[in-house]
């Protein structure tokens, strides 16, 4: 009897050591990266070594990062989205990241990541590979909630890119462009209501320098006519000044039926200003827009 009471309680005590154990810091840290430790405050407390490094080009996967782990212990260090990467070369573009990274290492071990991110500062140089960089602050409440907007969702890289410029160098909303305007339009929606406009019916593209900086030098502007028109529809299009001039003619050919019509149109010859563009068939005037270059 006596030695079945014994089974009894040792049986019991694993039980509750298995209970606890499950709900142990060391558990949860590794099972939830709400625990993990901020890069920033890991690089303060020396609990970690980090080199980080540019590929070269300032978009996507253009960063590579490499952490050691110099405790004693196991280390969750979390990277976060809208986190800043200050680039050493004070003449380049800093590197804002995207998408959350999270470095699990053991004691001593060294772990090594590619970064997805856009540069931040479109008055400066793109980044030479092998660039340095170090860790920086975290941005402003939209800033970051526009680079974790941007992390879970599927925008084209160069849209990507415009609208960070658009909340950290304040270009426009209609310098988020893409030919494919329909792949934009939630984007410019969603930056929108951190610039307190309206967004956007159209895109500007803007001219590439040589020297690779971004330019302000509208080339074309990209929209949609729309209108339900057969196919083979002929539009005028005619870009007016504010004093009612005609500045530019040109015309669009529908290439199917539909309500929506893409269509661009060269502005490289206009002077910065406010236009507005009118479409036309035989029928008469479809429709009339206002915008800014």
């Amino acid at each position: 009897m006596k030695t079945l009471k014994t089974l009894c309680f040792k049986s019991t005590l694993l039980i509750v050591c298995l209970i606890f154990s499950s709900f142990s810091p060391k558990y949860l840290t590794y099972s939830n990266n709400s625990y993990a430790l901020s890069i920033e405050d890991a690089v303060k407390r020396n609990m970690i070594t980090c080199d980080i490094i540019s590929k070269g080009g300032h978009t996507g996967n253009c960063i590579d990062m490499k952490i050691k782990n110099l405790t004693l212990n196991k280390l969750m260090v979390k990277l976060e989205s809208g986190r800043n990467l200050v680039s050493l070369d004070t003449n380049k573009q800093d590197i804002l990241v995207v998408k959350e990274e999270l470095f699990v290492m053991n004691p001593s071990q060294t772990q090594q990541k590619a970064v997805f991110g856009f540069c931040s500062q479109s008055h400066k140089g793109s980044p030479e590979k092998d660039g340095m960089y170090t860790i920086g602050e975290m941005k402003d409440k939209n800033i970051v909630k526009l680079t974790q907007h941007l992390a879970a969702n599927k925008y084209p890289i160069s849209a990507m890119q415009n609208a960070i410029w658009t909340l950290t160098n304040n270009r426009p909303i209609e310098s988020i462009f893409h030919h494919n305007r329909d792949s934009i339009e939630n984007l410019q929606e969603f930056v929108a209501q951190f610039t307190k406009s309206m967004s956007p019916w159209y895109s500007i593209e803007y001219t590439e320098p040589d020297s690779g900086m971004v330019s302000n030098i509208a080339k074309k502007i990209h929209g949609n006519v729309e209108a339900r028109l057969p196919k083979n529809t002929v539009i005028k299009i005619v870009v007016y000044d504010m004093f009612n001039i005609s500045q530019i003619r040109t015309e669009l050919v529908t290439t199917e039926n539909s309500n929506k019509h893409p269509f661009s149109v060269n502005v490289l010859s206009l002077p910065k200003g406010r236009y507005h563009i009118g479409f036309f068939t035989l029928g008469g005037r479809l429709d009339e827009k206002v915008f800014s270059i």
